[in-house]
């Protein structure tokens, strides 16, 4: 559909919606029984021992391996869990390289098999990060040092507890995962200056999914639109500002704003053919950026006028919530709570 501004609305299928609205909490209620007993190439081993190394040193034990064909898990859970958890990676990574593959983007697939470590408590995690937060302060984090994915099981507890496990099992793995499959597939480089708008809105492109199967990327994030509802008399935040610098993201009064317009900035930009070649450009662009002083100048050169660009976000932003509006209350996704701290 496309509104009188000439911004594309997305049409969206009931069975879609209704499939990613229900993704919240799935992963660990089904088994799956896709894992592959390990055969570990060098860098593999490395990367095994890397992990069993820090377990040790904080004595975390019983630690065991499973591998997919581009996945290794390392962690102290249920077997189903663990391999639940590879084959909703597997599915993802999946549909990531073939719709982003097929709109241009310059990405490739693993060169190996990408690391998650899965821990059965916040307090695992804790230790084996080396952290001293809270429990319920806990919360699974792609670690780029490392380049891997530490994830625990939310039912558990940790990461402000309500919210955990409002976004629920399933929206936090994809979308931790995303960022580590966007680092090793050339989407974003390791050291490159990326905003935190464009890592989060990327990673919430795909973060809502079933827990089984296959799912297109880019359809309607029921998370996120719940949040800009919840927040919208708040201040609009304007895209020079996302994409400007990430104090949007670290202040606890905005956050959850800022994450639910970078999403729809994000689905904008790929959605609407005409914006989809600046993006490609942008990305390009930032990848060879190793600090943020060309942010702003970036964003002008490939994705055009940012003050028009804000225009056709807010008009996307308004066609989202009246469309969530509309829906029963039945359907609608819960949003994340703001957090009690910065």
């Amino acid at each position: 559909m496309r509104n009188g501004d000439g911004v594309v609305f997305p049409r969206v299928s009931r069975r879609y919606w209704l499939a990613a609205t229900a993704s919240a909490a799935a992963l660990g209620t089904m088994a799956s029984v896709r894992a592959q007993e390990p055969k570990l190439s060098p860098d593999e081993s490395r990367a095994w021992d890397e992990v069993l190394a820090r377990a040790k040193e904080v004595g975390l034990a019983h630690l065991r391996v499973r591998t997919t064909g581009r996945f290794l898990a390392v962690g102290d859970v249920p077997d189903a869990f663990m391999t639940q958890a590879l084959d909703i990676c597997e599915n993802l990574l999946t549909d990531y390289l073939e719709y982003f593959q097929a709109r241009k983007f310059s990405i490739h697939p693993p060169k190996q098999r990408m690391t998650l470590v899965i821990l059965p408590t916040p307090k695992a995690q804790l230790k084996f990060l080396g952290d001293d937060d809270p429990d319920d302060e806990a919360e699974p984090v792609f670690d780029p040092d490392a380049n891997r994915l530490v994830f625990f099981d939310l039912r558990a507890g940790g990461v402000r507890r309500r919210g955990a496990r409002e976004r629920g099992n399933t929206v936090t793995l994809c979308h931790e995962a995303s960022l580590l499959i966007f680092e090793n597939t050339g989407l974003l480089h390791p050291d490159a200056d990326v905003s935190t708008a464009i890592r989060e809105g990327l990673a919430s492109l795909l973060e809502n999914r079933p827990a089984a199967g296959r799912f297109p990327p880019a359809e309607a994030n029921g998370g996120k639109i719940a949040q800009f509802v919840l927040n919208r008399k708040a201040p609009w935040i304007p895209v020079s500002r996302l994409l400007g610098d990430d104090k949007a993201f670290e202040d606890a009064s905005t956050i959850r704003l800022a994450e639910a317009e970078a999403w729809m900035l994000i689905h904008l930009l790929i959605r609407f053919p005409k914006r989809l070649p600046g993006l490609l450009r942008y990305l390009d662009a930032v990848n060879a950026r190793r600090n943020s002083e060309h942010r702003l100048e970036d964003a002008c050169a490939h994705l055009g006028d940012l003050d028009k660009l804000d225009k056709d976000l807010q008009t996307y932003a308004t066609g989202w919530w009246e469309f969530y509006e509309k829906l029963p209350e039945s359907q609608k996704a819960p949003a994340l709570p703001k957090p009690t701290r910065g």
